[in-house]
């Protein structure tokens, strides 16, 4: 195995996707440099949205590369012991190691994303194939709107989810 320098992984994080790809996870990587791209690009038509999603865009990220280097950090150290410990050559029960569980995937569900593109798709729309409507939309505070009630539904989904509450 590789090691992965976390310094390095915290320096090459802050543009958004390189610490994944520095790291080995090329899609996420990837996936990160398009949604800031994206949020890049219509900062223009919503800038009271989508500069407080790209800054949110950036920091989830950078923290998840430091936690991705720090998790297989914790794994390397778990392998080289298993391999060059004199007691237990790929026996890891016998080490009284704990086992490292495998990486939790936070995956998102693909109809989050298609809603997610339609509604940025259909604001787009709005905003160049009716810049009338799009003024009197932003006469209105469409974006904070738009913002406040997408972090109240977050925050619904969040306590559904979480049985404790």
């Amino acid at each position: 195995m590789i090691k992965k320098k976390r310094w390095l992984t915290f320096f090459l994080a802050l543009v958004p996707g390189l610490g994944h790809l520095y790291l080995g996870f090329k899609k996420l990587g990837l996936q990160y440099m398009l949604g800031a791209s994206a949020c890049i690009i219509f900062i223009p038509s919503m800038p009271t949205v989508f500069p407080f999603v790209l800054a949110a865009l950036w920091f989830y990220q950078l923290f998840d590369a430091l936690q991705k280097a720090a998790w297989m950090k914790l794994t390397i150290a778990e392998h080289e012991q298993m391999m060059f410990h004199p007691d237990g050559y790929g026996a890891p029960w016998s080490m009284g190691l704990p086992p490292v569980s495998e990486y939790p995937q936070d995956d998102i569900n693909p109809v989050w994303v298609g809603i997610g593109s339609v509604a940025a798709g259909f604001l787009l729309l709005v905003a160049t194939a009716f810049p009338w409507l799009w003024r009197i939309l932003t006469d209105m505070n469409i974006g904070s709107i738009l913002l406040s009630l997408a972090l109240i539904g977050y925050g619904f989904r969040m306590l559904k989810k979480n049985s404790k509450v």
